[in-house]
């Protein structure tokens, strides 16, 4: 059996993305029968019990360095780092995977095997971390056995800035671990409910959503995502009779949720910023939510980016051009409304395609 170490900064549990996508590939390699440990800070909802919340039905261990209860920063970060590297030490011939450039590249210098996964540009990292990159070709180090990069937009950044040899990446866009059966239906009432799952962050169209319900009164939108705290001050502003906004809910009871929409919706932004709202990622991005909506068999209006087009093309969405534009979205929400020979259409084909992206195929090719 294999060893394999996954090594995250993020918080776990919470509802950020990207912790989401962490363990579920700690999941899916688990049940290739691989022994694996996600190493992680003493961050993330004590009260929950991880397992529950994102529904796990393969065992994942969990190495938690509990002294570091905030995110490592400064000092911190760089001893977390050595923390993890004397961890993986005792655990001998295991392959180690990290989102992180410098772990990376400390892991490679003490000949560990790495693979590391990639998801945007560089432009946030540290002064130390764009030196060695710089300066150093380790992403082109025997050792680092696979470069997993989440789009071809990625993968040509890293070839072209880094030097990078083409085949070194692997380009495997986010995936879903939703499964349930194919039951398209759509409310014969003449009211229809429109869902966005997801961050309520203005770059990923939380503004263009809100406004939308107030001039689309004939509908109701559902909107899941942030905390008590941050809703509570849309709620303040947003009275209308047909806006149900919620907090995020756990993985594990999304696909219930989502199956009771009629259209599943992305207003994204010309702009859209990473979690922590300090880079743009409009050209990398491989939203979870999007494969979390074609694995529900929903009919998808999305905001026309390039970077989706690899995965998706009007077989799968209604585009709108001008994200901004509130009557626009509302013209393409009557458009699948009216047209129920279509909305099923996509809504099918969205379903087939879904299995394309599921999480544990995605991971097979993590280990090559």
């Amino acid at each position: 059996m294999k060893t394999i170490n996954y090594i995250t900064f993020s918080s776990i549990p919470s509802h950020l993305p990207s912790s989401l996508q962490i363990i579920k590939t700690c999941e899916s390699l688990s049940k290739y029968n691989y022994d694996v440990t996600l190493i992680k800070p003493g961050t993330g909802n004590k009260k929950i019990s991880i397992k529950k919340y994102y529904g796990l039905k393969y065992k994942v261990n969990i190495k938690e360095f509990v002294y570091f209860k905030n995110f490592p920063k400064g000092v911190k970060f760089y001893l977390y780092c050595f923390r993890c590297l004397f961890f993986i030490f005792k655990r001998k011939n295991s392959i180690t995977i990290t989102r992180n450039y410098f772990v990376c590249y400390l892991l490679l210098l003490f000949r560990q095997k790495v693979i590391l996964e990639i998801h945007h540009d560089t432009k946030i990292e540290g002064r130390i971390t764009k030196f060695i990159l710089k300066y150093s070709n380790f992403l082109n180090s025997k050792k680092l056995i696979n470069i997993i990069a989440i789009s071809n937009s990625v993968k040509n950044l890293f070839i072209n800035k880094y030097k990078i040899i083409s085949k070194k990446i692997t380009v495997l866009p986010s995936g879903s671990s939703i499964r349930v059966n194919y039951s398209h239906k759509l409310n014969n009432n003449n009211r229809i409910k429109v869902g966005y799952f997801g961050s309520i962050s203005p770059s990923k169209g939380i503004n263009t959503l809100l406004k939308l319900s107030k001039i689309d009164l004939e509908n109701d939108y559902y909107i899941f995502g942030g905390n008590k705290k941050s809703i509570s001050k849309i709620k303040i502003m947003n009275t209308n009779k047909n806006l149900f906004i919620n907090e995020s809910i756990p993985y594990a009871f999304l696909p219930e949720v989502m199956l009771k929409m009629d259209i599943l919706v992305m207003p994204y932004s010309k702009i859209i910023k990473s979690s922590g709202e300090v880079d743009d990622i409009s050209k990398y991005t491989s939203p979870l939510k999007l494969f979390d909506y074609l694995a529900v068999g929903k009919m998808i209006i999305s905001s026309d980016l390039k970077v989706l087009r690899e995965i998706i093309s009007p077989k799968n969405a209604l585009f709108v051009n001008n994200y901004e534009n509130v009557y626009e979205w509302k013209k393409k929400i009557s458009m699948a409304k009216n047209d129920r020979k279509k909305t099923f259409i996509i809504s099918k084909n969205n379903f087939r395609l879904s299995k394309k992206f599921d999480h544990l195929k995605r991971v097979r090719e993590y280990i090559r």
